[in-house]
């Protein structure tokens, strides 16, 4: 597999020097030259690790980096800070936007890629639980809702899973439902785009079930979002008698001959309150009881607590 790596600098020389030792090692190298171009291009190329200048023009360094992490399309690309800044205070101001790594200048260029190769190799072992879906797994699911307890701000977590997903499964086969699950990642991706905030979480914990931690004004506009969509494109997903019919005939866990309907969606929202919630695994199993409860509902249902 070629990773490709973007590095943002507007120092020629360095920038020279980069391109060399990364491209040595078969990278493909993405360049930039000042803040800006850096983060539309982590958008547009979404490479596999950043290499930032803090002193750019546009926006430093420092801005792109806390960009790329409150953008739930790009939050966990890995990200190497460069600077000429060496100071205590500089390298705890970049750990805390988020740099995985932070090398002061001069560098030495075999400590960078041994660097990079540590970092890419452990981003692939994070998204190693989400493979289908390219989105964060169960440790990044964790690690999101430990870390906004102990901001002590009030937000939510959606727990979500679809409805009749098995029975669909055993009818048209493991392809088209994976086709499904990668309709769903999207439907997700574009719901809370559209509807939430910057910083929003969005994680796939394996099959048919996704996370969404936002805030609690932007929970509902979340969940009516992914419904509206879901609703226009899953019924395409099936053949065009049985969307007529608005079942399919598949076997039920017994494997008694039985009819479902079409799939849909069920959420269950729980508005977190860091002094109630005192621990991840108590959020995650309030989560699971209003999801629970929303799916003995018939068709898209949530239920909020």
């Amino acid at each position: 597999m070629s990773y490709k790596i973007l590095i943002a600098d507007d120092d020629t020389e360095v920038l020279d020097l980069l391109v060399y030792a990364l491209e040595a090692e078969h990278y493909t190298v993405v360049t930039a030259t000042d803040g800006d171009t850096a983060y539309k291009k982590v958008i547009s190329e979404k490479p596999d690790l950043v290499i930032l200048d803090v002193n750019m023009p546009g926006m430093s360094g420092f801005e792109v980096c806390q960009k790329i992490r409150e953008n739930s399309d790009v939050c966990l690309t890995p990200v190497i800070i460069l600077s000429s800044l060496a100071k205590t205070k500089d390298r705890i101001t970049g750990i805390k936007l988020g740099a995985d790594e932070y090398l002061t200048k001069p560098f030495e260029p075999f400590e960078l890629v041994a660097r990079v190769e540590g970092l890419l190799k452990r981003a692939k072992e994070s998204l190693a639980a989400s493979p289908l879906t390219g989105l964060p797994g169960n440790v990044s699911i964790e690690t999101e809702i430990k870390n906004r307890l102990a901001e002590g701000n009030v937000f939510c977590v959606i727990y979500s899973d679809l409805d009749h997903f098995k029975s669909y499964n055993d009818k048209y086969g493991f392809d088209k439902g994976d086709a499904v699950i990668k309709l769903v990642s999207a439907i997700f991706r574009s719901a809370v785009a559209e509807a939430g905030n910057p910083r929003d979480f969005l994680g796939h914990i394996g099959g048919d079930d996704f996370v969404v931690v936002t805030t609690p004004e932007k929970c509902e506009a979340i969940m009516d979002r992914i419904s509206a969509i879901f609703s226009a494109l899953i019924p395409n997903q099936y053949d065009a008698s049985d969307r007529a019919a608005g079942y399919i005939t598949s076997v039920d866990r017994q494997g008694n001959p039985a009819r479902f309907s079409l799939m849909t969606i069920s959420f269950g929202c729980v508005r977190v309150v860091p002094q109630e919630f005192k621990h991840y695994s108590v959020v995650v199993e309030k989560a699971k009881e209003l999801l629970k409860e929303a799916k003995a509902l018939a068709g898209n249902s949530r239920r909020c607590g």
